[in-house]
This record gives structure tokens, sequence and C-alpha cells, in this order.
């Protein structure tokens, strides 16, 4: 079964206006929308604190620096996936800077399929990365949970003199009569 397709918030940050207006006009608006520009990378870590972004697309140079270090503090800061663009005799220092932190460049010119097939890698990648951070907080959630009944079933162990499957019992059936979670009734016998 096709899942529904999501759409991908975008910040163009370039430092001229001609190519914000080429580089949106490049975005797909069925995919790639809300699409917004910076024409720095200072007003890009503002608009950044404000809101999050899926892609960032860097056309440097910028005119408060040439981008690379915006970029390396982007991927630092946010989970966007980031692709800059950058003329063909700076593509391998660009590239030596960056792609260890996950920021893929493109040369420029960039052709239009090049520029589709990278934005659809850095979706594919943002997708799945996002399934992962969702596994992990479910198993962060039950790591937690498992904590905190072991806690109370020490606690019930110690005041109430019973073994642990009597105390697992106890939770459980104080958890299913009262319709909480087992989370719940084992916060109510730690607090007291």
């Amino acid at each position: 079964m096709p899942s529904e397709k999501r759409c991908c918030s975008v910040l163009v940050v370039s430092g001229k206006k001609q190519n914000t207006a080429l580089l949106s006009a490049m975005l797909d608006s069925s995919v790639y929308r809300p699409v917004d520009f910076a024409l720095s990378a200072g007003e890009a870590k503002r608009k950044l604190l404000r809101s999050a972004f899926d892609i960032i697309i860097i056309d440097p140079p910028l005119p408060d620096g040439f981008g690379t270090d915006f970029a390396l503090d982007a991927t630092a800061d946010t989970r966007a996936g980031i692709l800059m663009m950058v003329r063909s005799d700076l593509f391998e220092t660009t590239c030596r800077k960056v792609e260890d932190a996950g920021v893929l460049t493109l040369a420029k010119p960039v052709s239009k399929s090049d520029f589709y097939t990278a934005l659809k890698l850095i979706t594919a990648t943002n997708a799945r990365l996002l399934n992962e951070e969702k596994k992990t907080r479910r198993l962060q959630d039950k790591l937690e949970e498992t904590k905190l009944v072991s806690r109370a079933k020490i606690i019930l162990m110690e005041k109430m003199k019973i073994s642990e499957p009597e105390a697992h019992r106890y939770i459980e059936k104080e958890a299913m009569d009262s319709r909480r979670t087992r989370k719940e009734v084992a916060e109510q016998i730690i607090n007291g």
C-alpha cells in the first residue's frame, strides 16, 4: 500500500535574489513547500531559530561567508538535509570540508535532473532518519517504563514483603483495574 506523499519544507540560502528565484522554480510545489529564503547565513540562522526545515539548500558565496561554516552548524543544530551547490572549481575542496558532516554537494552548473536526484536522495534519507528517530524514542520510552516498574517492584517487595513475581502481578493488576499504564502505576508507587 503506497504511503501518502509528505511535503518537505525548504530553506534556500543564497546571496543572490535571482538565484533564489531560479532554485524556487526548480522545486515541485506539490512536494517541496513551504519554501522560504534567506540572503545570508545570519538571516538563515535566525529563520532556523523560528522554524524547522526538512531541506536547506545553500548557494554560496554568501555575503557573510562562503557557507561551509553555516552548513556545518546547520548539520549540528537541525535534522534538515543539506545541499550545497558550489562552483565546479571549488567542488572537491568544499566536499572535503562538509561531506563527513552529511552535507550533499553538487557542482554548478547543476542540471535539473541532478538537482531533482539530489533532492530525492535528501528526502529519502530524511524519511529514513525520521523513522529511526521514532523507533529510538519508542525504545527510550520502553526503557524508562521498565526502569520505573523495576524501582516500583523493589519498593513493593520491601514494603509489602512480597516476591518479585507478586510485585509484578500487583502492578499489572493495578494498571488494568485503574485503566492506567504500568508506568503511571509505577510512578504513583515511587512517589508514594
